[in-house]
């Protein structure tokens, strides 16, 4: 069933932050999908990054930033799941570091410009 769309928000990372992002996710995805109370919520997440990386792999010249749509729960779960990953993992290289805090503050609704939108 479509959320709302006032439950909906675009979220722009640029590329790099948005591949780190699906990374994190599929690394944990399986232990997450067993959890039948969020099964459906991860289900959406995975699709939507899904469809995010095909749309960059669809395109030649690849952009430097993304947009993807999130409902507010899926955003949030994705915030905790980077402020966890941030906490648990203080000696990650700095690049890391800062594209974990990208997403962060994308997710958190904090700036951002819109590019490459996903359909």
């Amino acid at each position: 069933m479509p959320e709302p769309m006032q439950d909906i928000q675009p979220v722009t990372l640029s590329s790099q932050a948005f591949l780190l992002l699906c990374r994190l996710f599929d690394g944990c995805y399986d232990e997450l999908k067993q959890n039948e109370s969020i099964q459906e919520l991860i289900e959406s997440i995975a699709n939507i990054l899904l469809a995010g990386v095909d749309t960059l792999e669809k395109q030649e010249q690849k952009p430097r930033s993304i947009t993807f749509p999130l409902t507010l729960p899926q955003a949030f779960f994705l915030r905790r799941l980077i402020v966890e990953t941030l906490a648990h993992a203080p000696e990650q290289e700095e690049r890391t570091v800062k594209w974990l805090q990208e997403c962060l503050a994308a997710l958190s609704g904090e700036g951002g410009s819109h590019a490459a939108p996903i359909p």
